[in-house]
């Protein structure tokens, strides 16, 4: 029997059933009920060439590829490659990696510009978190030690333009991409591979109560996430004004896919239907990217979700899993996964890339203290959109500053409610540091890298 013709009652009952209920079931037992947490950090490899300096590393196209040398050792741990269902790196023929699959449920996974992400499984606690980052992060130290390639933690690449970077996963999904940005102008390139994320994936909630209140807690952190934790104000070797330069080209990118959530208009019932319709109507909006039956052919902007529903392409009429992989082509500052996936951080120096984590986890996974973080932001909730625009400036305007030390503070005292099964014994003094250290001196880790701009080269 063929797959039954998409409808946008379909595609409704997915969202509720697939997006808002969690993903895992938690039973109370591993963390008190706190619930799972995991993490997605992308990284930028490079070479250091003894004559040209530093260049970008090739995923492909020798025995000497990142790729392969990745391969070769993440084996040595007990990798599983992950080939996909394709081939086409040019004239090479050269078979693609989708992944790289670990015991433990962590990947490593491939962006567009060779950007290595690391993926973690749903995690019960910090020390588990951390242990699978930190294994990850071994691995490709071992491929430092064995071949020439070392690994960026920065919201964008300091070094190399999008053209000499390159599209270096020549994926049909990311051709399609790319053509498809390319018309709007400029910056989906450059969002495909010059920029790096730390996306903290946090369970939505064994009720709806809890649900709702994390997801437009979320949203309303959106711009305080991205200012507190910015660290991408260099790119291509110029400094560009902004603190989180990588939040900037999201921000210009198209907008019928990313942002945030309308809050001003649903905040103050947490409506669950009114929460899925907005969903619904954001992902039915927005122009259709990629669909695999055609390859990378791109498509013209008014050809949406909604409009590919009610009108056959090329005689192909969409079913689930067309708008199961539409999904995947959208990109809010909190994606709805069965979890929240919080998109809003750049990638962070490594000796502060938990700091994120620990900062949603006060925040969220406390109930006394999500509440007040309500109390605190629903006022501003006609302002978040205006407050994003300013966040690309890290903590320089008056009203992100005062609110996100508020922030830091709840996120402190929140966490340090949160049962000991769920966090080490210095996670609570790491965010008390970083709060000393960063936004009580009005500070980011993009000042601190601005500092440091005389001591590193960066062409």
């Amino acid at each position: 029997m063929p797959p039954t013709v998409l409808t946008r009652e379909i595609c409704r009952n997915y969202i509720e059933a697939h997006l808002l209920d969690p993903a895992i079931s938690n039973d109370g037992k591993a963390n008190d009920g706190v619930g799972y947490i995991g993490l997605e950090l992308e990284s930028f490899p490079y070479i250091i060439d003894p004559q040209k300096g530093v260049q970008p590393a090739q995923l492909y196209g020798s025995k000497e590829s990142l790729v392969n040398a990745l391969i070769h050792v993440s084996e040595q741990h007990g990798g599983l490659v992950q080939y996909l269902d394709q081939t086409g790196m040019d004239e090479r023929h050269e078979p693609l990696v989708g992944a790289i699959h670990f015991p433990d449920g962590s990947t490593f996974q491939f962006e567009p510009g060779g950007q290595i992400e690391i993926a973690t499984a749903p995690c019960n606690c910090i020390e588990q978190l951390n242990d699978q980052l930190t294994g990850m992060q071994q691995i490709l130290g071992r491929v430092t030690q064995n071949n020439q390639f070392q690994f960026a933690q920065y919201g964008t690449n300091p070094w190399f333009t999008a053209d000499k970077i390159g599209l270096q996963m020549n994926k049909t999904r990311y051709r399609a991409m790319a053509r498809y940005f390319d018309e709007i102008g400029a910056f989906g390139r450059m969002m495909m591979v010059q920029t790096s994320s730390l996306h903290v994936n946090v369970d939505s909630g064994s009720d709806w109560s809890t649900r709702s209140k994390r997801y437009v807690a979320a949203n309303l952190l959106a711009p305080f996430a991205t200012a507190l934790f910015s660290n991408s104000p260099i790119t291509a070797g110029k400094v560009t004004g902004h603190k989180s330069y990588r939040s900037f080209i999201w921000q210009q990118l198209d907008t019928t896919r990313t942002g945030v959530f309308p809050i001003e208009k649903r905040s103050s019932t947490f409506d669950k239907e009114a929460i899925i319709d907005a969903y619904l109507d954001f992902a039915l909006k927005a122009p259709v990217i990629f669909i695999e039956d055609f390859g990378d052919e791109p498509f013209p902007l008014h050809v949406t979700m909604e409009y590919w529903i009610n009108h056959s392409i090329k005689g192909l009429s969409p079913v689930l899993a067309h708008f199961m992989n539409h999904l995947t082509l959208l990109f809010p500052e909190v994606r709805l996964k069965g979890y929240l996936e919080l998109r809003s951080v750049d990638a962070p120096p490594p000796e502060w890339q938990m700091t994120p984590a620990l900062f949603y986890g006060g925040l969220l996974y406390s109930d006394q203290y999500l509440d007040k973080v309500l109390d605190l932001l629903l006022p501003f909730a006609s302002q978040i959109p205006l407050f994003m625009k300013k966040a690309t400036y890290g903590l320089e305007s008056d009203d992100l500053f005062h609110i996100s030390k508020k922030l830091v503070q709840l996120a402190i005292d929140g966490f340090s409610t949160l049962p000991e099964s769920f966090k080490r014994v210095n996670d609570l003094q790491q965010l008390i540091a970083f709060s000393q250290r960063f936004p009580l001196r009005r500070q980011t880790f993009a000042d601190e890298l601005l500092r440091k701009l005389n001591k590193i080269s960066f062409s």
